[in-house]
């Protein structure tokens, strides 16, 4: 898999083709915090912390807190990554879980700045797009995900209900 500092600059490698994604989040993102605020009442997230993937990138401790798949990976990237929380259920739960529950187009910019801390990590399944979306299925239901919602046994019934709480924007 590649690896690509979402704040970095210069030309972004990421190809138009069906992709597995995964988002790393550094140690203190206020994302990691809410995240372990809740998991302090709920034993099931509180596991699920110990078991999430985390890695050293750069001296940084980083954790993989949301998997995807898309047919554009590049396309999904920029939604993701500059976006609007419309667009992006990723932006649409972090402003939920670190920005409020009314919607300001200008607090967009926070969400931004949130994810330039972050590593987006991605493998290109040339014309794979079924394959693709099986793959990610199966990662999700055997991966420790707090982030993701669908399909993803790994979080408590309380922490579902919290993100979809946290993505009711008003």
């Amino acid at each position: 898999m590649q690896l690509y500092k979402v704040g970095a600059n210069g030309k972004i490698p990421i190809p138009h083709d069906p992709i597995l994604y995964r988002w790393w989040f550094p140690d203190d993102s206020k994302v990691l915090k809410s995240i372990r605020t809740y998991s302090e009442t709920d034993t099931k997230m509180a596991e699920l912390l110990k078991k999430v993937e985390m890695r050293e990138i750069d001296g940084q401790n980083y954790h993989a807190l949301y998997f995807g798949k898309s047919n554009d990976g590049y396309r999904r990237f920029a939604h993701h990554s500059t976006g609007n929380i419309r667009n992006s259920t990723l932006r649409l739960t972090i402003y939920g879980l670190c920005i409020g529950k009314q919607y300001d187009e200008a607090k967009e910019e926070l969400i931004t700045q949130i994810l330039k801390e972050c590593y987006y990590e991605w493998l290109p399944f040339k014309d794979e797009g079924k394959l693709v979306e099986c793959i990610e299925g199966i990662c999700i239901a055997i991966g420790n995900y707090p982030l993701n919602i669908d399909g993803n046994p790994a979080i408590s019934d309380h922490w579902r209900k919290h993100l979809m709480n946290a993505r009711n924007i008003k």
